[in-house]
């Protein structure tokens, strides 16, 4: 169960890109007017990147998530019997030093390819801040909650679709979110 919400995970995470790059896209260059790029080349770029930066989400949510899901899995083993759900929560600040460690070591980070952004401009340091802890956290809570509300529709007669369906429609309005501020950060350039 914990490998099938690791998989809805990965739809979730490129849904969330995926709506976020086109909210992006429609509100620089279609509402306001982008005077550097084209429309026609706009649309190009929807249907482009759209599906590429989702494909790229989902690998990487993947591969940041994919040990502490085995984590959880052994946590929230039968052995605990109906407190399994609640083991995996408690062991949540453990889970996301997992996270902080998938997402620092196991993500290309030191690709260099001859491009340096500026006089000050360093490669990425590894190492756990407490900034860098913080966002491990959120993010693997919002995981563990889908993980636990997912896995634990098997012992109770919740559906299953009900959960995804939550799930998908908050990703769709995160990604909607993040389009919004992309696009407002972009304002400045035009």
């Amino acid at each position: 169960m914990y490998a099938r919400s690791l998989a809805w995970l990965t739809v979730l995470a490129a849904v969330i890109c995926g709506i976020s790059n086109i909210i992006s896209l429609v509100l620089i260059d279609f509402v306001h007017g982008n005077p550097h790029r084209t429309q026609e080349n706009a649309f190009e770029m929807i249907i482009i990147f759209t599906p590429l930066r989702g494909l790229i989400a989902a690998i990487g949510t993947a591969i940041v998530f994919a040990l502490p899901q085995c984590f959880q899995a052994i946590v929230g083993a039968r052995r605990f019997g109906g407190h399994a759900q609640g083991a995996v929560l408690l062991a949540l600040p453990m889970t996301a030093v997992i996270t902080w460690y998938s997402y620092d070591y196991l993500t290309p980070f030191d690709v260099n390819l001859a491009i340096h952004v500026g006089p000050g401009w360093q490669l990425y340091q590894h190492g756990i801040t407490t900034a860098r802890y913080l966002a491990a956290l959120a993010c693997q809570t919002l995981a563990t909650l889908f993980s636990v509300a997912y896995v634990g529709t098997t012992g109770r007669h919740l559906p299953r679709k009900a959960v995804v369906l939550v799930a998908l429609a908050a990703a769709v309005l995160a990604g909607g979110l993040a389009g919004y501020l992309q696009a407002e950060a972009q304002y400045q350039f035009l």
